[in-house]
């Protein structure tokens, strides 16, 4: 994991239709020792997750198969949950209430990746 916290205890939301870089962000989360909820595909399915258990952080695509991400990032921004947009999108493009959260080129590195969650942790308690 990168600095911090006991493996397993930062919960990351990861929602994302395409299934391999779903996979292989789910493969990288595990690896570095955090705690996945998902993959999920689409809005539903993370729902769903957010009612069962609220995440530490969120990573989202915020285009999902035409179905915008939107909604759900307010949700989760309304409830003092970090969230990290990976996308293709440039910012501008983004609706304003977006353009506070981190955003994530695609395509990505592993490495901008475990950057961004170490931003926008620091400072919450998970992170030293």
């Amino acid at each position: 994991m990168t600095k911090g916290a006991a493996p397993g205890t930062v919960r990351v939301l990861v929602v994302e239709e395409d299934y391999f870089l779903s996979s292989d962000l789910g493969v990288l989360l595990v690896e570095e020792g955090f705690s996945v909820m998902g993959p999920h595909g689409s809005l539903f399915g993370a729902l769903k997750a957010i009612a069962a258990q609220l995440p530490d952080i969120a990573l989202f695509d915020v285009n999902l198969r035409g179905e915008m991400s939107y909604p759900l990032i307010d949700e989760l921004t309304a409830r003092s949950v970090p969230v990290i947009i990976v996308t293709g999108c440039d910012e501008q493009s983004l609706p304003t209430n977006c353009r506070g959260c981190r955003r994530v080129a695609k395509p990505y590195s592993p490495a901008d990746i475990l950057k961004a969650i170490d931003a926008v942790l620091a400072g919450t308690g998970h992170r030293l």
